[in-house]
């Protein structure tokens, strides 16, 4: 029989929280749930629905209703496409508490290490973080005031007294993701783990999954002596945040169900989000059509400590964008691996190797959950029908291409009301590859996507083996009399013998084209340019006034010029083939493009000349040779680019082994790019200013040097 343990399930409406302290998820043991059990065979096992019926939860009923039909098809369904059957979260034997109340705080003085850092202006000048928006700030680890810098590390965050060119203090938190600095308030955004013990008693293993997002707060106006403040936090994992003036926005998402196995039966149950201890309000909870996830947003007020919750019902979040008063998250299809499995289907039906009646079976009862025995039936069928065949390879186009929904909302301070949802064909390479533009008063979406065909490659395997003769020949000897005589073996088997058949789906690409979607307000396309650059993939996108840049790789690094000022012609302005390809594009001036990317196994850096986008021209490049990584490629922050002395500074990895920053001058209209220095600094992080000094920040020092002659000043180890 199936069983519950109480005592380790994770259901919604038994978590419990402290505000103010983090107490993750606490077990009621009395909670009552509504079990359904779809009733398997002797050999499959049966599929449990657990929906607690604590009366408080009962508004969410419906809600919890469509998240158990789309978590069968999006979870159950898909190992249909392998043979060997579902993987499951094992059963949850402990869960530990997270740490909880205020973090502790280091206090630290020692001796300056950087001399002549006096003279500062009163309000100097000093960098910020690269952004996409103007007026949207982003998080990022390393971040500056004029007057400290505050460093993210792995266990702590190092407030450096840049004035002072000395450790004010260490703030002790971990998982931190990125931070803010607003007038002398230093927010941590950081996820809280829960450590799950999992496994049998005789064997256990001990995994971290990211489930709390949490938002802390400190005073840093004395940062010698840092003051912690308060903190908000939600259930989820974090995808991303923005700042508007005193407004935070924080984006995470989060499971809608959890699914695991024991003795062989399978239990789901859906969840809800908790805020600070409390589940969302099921009147703040809205749908989008997908429920295989929450997205979870979280609106702070910084100067009031006011904050509201709101969650939408959709998949998990891979990208955002915000514009002061709109923000819009994307997520891909999540039940594209079931599409997958109903192609599947489909395709043996066409050919014949199963009936229309049991295509209208074998989807039913994977719509009830009953996956395994329609994996055994289905098998027992192949065998069949590829009897004489010991392995089979077998091709099958699906109908079907990526796809990206995009959620808006619309943003006034703490309110976040719900625009509407579209959906464009294809996968999204970053967040600069979809950006808001105006034509008069009519407001625009454009999105770049790479669009993927698919085909599913589906494995047939027959293990065969030969059995032995059925007789055995015994010979026997005494002295020097000799015996020969045959035995008949006890066996009713004879030549062949192969097992069941298995098989393994693997679902592949088999074609792609890049495509560009413009959305007008009222959420609807209308227009598009298809078909860019078949073959090739979106590697890098910017928008520039009305014109889109737009860089797609496989052999060569077409840079295309797309007119975006009649949104409903869209039209391609030109294009340039160079070798390599960039994977971040930045605007120096209105006629001059950065771009960072790469040339075979070199740092390739180019200013391009966008002044004629018709007859576009690379004016000028770098390269740094060979095997060369820089975390621009990954992460946009990591470039700081500083107009005022024409400098760029950005962390390198070279051969593998050296590390460090590297200085590139540039001159945009005398089109000049030169490698001014290569600073060794293990783990580099960022490079910032504050007037006229260039701090380059690693993981355990920081390195100063006076501007404009780079002239080295001296360094604060922490």
């Amino acid at each position: 029989m199936w069983r519950v343990d109480r005592k380790v399930i994770l259901v919604i409406g038994i978590l419990a929280f402290s505000i103010g302290v983090i107490i993750p998820f606490t077990i009621l043991p009395t909670t009552p749930y509504q079990k359904t059990t779809v009733a398997g065979t002797l050999s499959s096992p049966r599929l449990s629905i657990l929906i607690p019926q604590a009366p408080q939860l009962e508004v969410y009923r419906d809600l919890l209703d469509k998240i158990v039909r789309q978590a069968i098809l999006t979870t159950y369904a898909p190992s249909l496409l392998n043979s060997r059957g579902l993987w499951a979260s094992p059963q949850l034997d402990l869960i530990r508490e997270a740490s909880t109340g205020s973090l502790p705080i280091a206090v630290v003085t020692p001796e300056t290490t950087v001399s002549h850092l006096l003279g500062y202006s009163e309000q100097p000048e000093y960098s910020k973080t690269n952004i996409q928006v103007a007026g949207v700030d982003e998080q990022d680890i390393v971040k500056t005031n004029g007057r400290v810098i505050a460093i993210v590390r792995d266990k702590d965050i190092v407030v450096v007294d840049a004035l002072n060119g000395k450790v004010a203090s260490y703030i002790y938190i971990n998982n931190v993701r990125g931070l803010y600095l607003v007038n002398n308030d230093l927010i941590a955004l950081r996820e809280e783990p829960l450590f799950y013990i999992l496994g049998s008693n005789e064997l256990k293993q001990s995994i971290v999954y990211p489930v709390l997002v949490e938002v802390v707060v400190y005073d840093l106006e004395d940062p010698l002596n840092p003051i912690y403040k308060y903190r908000v936090n939600f259930t989820g994992v974090f995808a991303g945040s923005r700042l508007v003036g005193n407004y935070l926005y924080v984006i995470g998402y989060m499971d809608a169900y959890r699914l695991w196995d024991q003795g062989g039966d399978r239990a789901l149950t859906p969840l809800l989000p908790i805020v600070n201890g409390e589940p969302i309000p099921r009147e703040n909870i809205s749908e989008t059509g997908a429920y295989s996830s929450y997205v979870i947003l979280l609106s702070l007020d910084l100067n009031s400590r006011a904050y509201t919750a709101k969650a939408y019902l959709g998949g998990g979040v891979e990208w955002i964008y915000m514009v002061p008063d709109r923000l819009y998250i994307a997520w891909s299809n999540p039940l594209i691996n079931y599409i997958a499995l109903v192609g599947l289907l489909e395709h043996l039906h066409s050919k014949g190797v199963i009936s229309e009646l049991k295509l209208y079976e074998y989807m039913k009862m994977i719509e009830e959950g009953r996956v395994e025995e329609v994996g055994k039936d289905l098998a027992l069928t192949l065998d069949k029908y590829y009897n004489a065949t010991t392995f089979h390879e077998e091709y099958i186009p699906l109908n079907y291409t990526d796809e990206t929904a995009f959620l808006v909302l619309d943003i006034n301070g703490l309110e976040a009301s719900q625009r509407g949802v579209f959906k464009v064909p294809g996968r999204v390479l970053d967040q600069f590859a979809m950006e808001e533009y105006h034509v008069g008063d009519e407001r625009f979406m454009v999105v770049a996507t790479t669009v993927s065909k698919y085909i599913a490659v589906v494995y047939y395997n027959k293990y065969c083996r030969v059995e032995p003769s059925q007789v055995v020949t015994v010979e026997e000897a005494r002295g020097e009399a000799r015996t020969t005589r045959q035995v008949k073996l006890n066996t009713t088997q004879s030549g062949l013998t192969c097992e069941p058949i298995s098989w393994f789906t693997g679902i592949q690409s088999s074609s792609t084209v890049n495509n560009v979607y413009i959305v007008n307000n009222e959420l609807n396309i209308v227009s598009n340019l298809t078909e860019l650059a078949p073959g090739e993939k979106v590697y890098a996108a910017r928008l520039l006034k009305n014109i889109l840049y737009l860089v797609t790789f496989r052999q060569v690094d077409p840079l295309f010029a797309v007119d975006l000022s009649d949104p409903y012609k869209p039209r391609v302005l030109g294009y340039l083939k160079i070798p390599g390809f960039s994977e971040y594009l930045h605007p120096l001036t209105e006629s001059k493009l950065l771009g960072v990317g790469r040339e075979n196994s070199a740092l390739k850096i180019s200013l391009f000349d966008i002044s004629n986008p018709i007859n576009m021209s690379e004016a000028a490049k770098l390269l740094l040779k060979d095997y060369v990584d820089s975390e621009v490629f990954r992460d946009h922050h990591a470039i700081l680019i500083d107009h005022r002395y024409k400098y760029i500074a950005i962390p390198v990895t070279i051969a593998w082994s050296w590390r460090g920053f590297a200085i590139i001058e540039f001159d945009a209209e005398g089109n000049i790019l030169k490698l001014r220095e290569l600073v060794k600094l293990e783990s580099p992080m960022r490079a910032v200013y504050i007037d006229n000094r260039l701090y380059l920040v690693a993981y355990s020092k920081t390195i100063t040097y006076q501007l404009p002659e780079l002239r080295y000043l001296g360094g604060i180890s922490y």
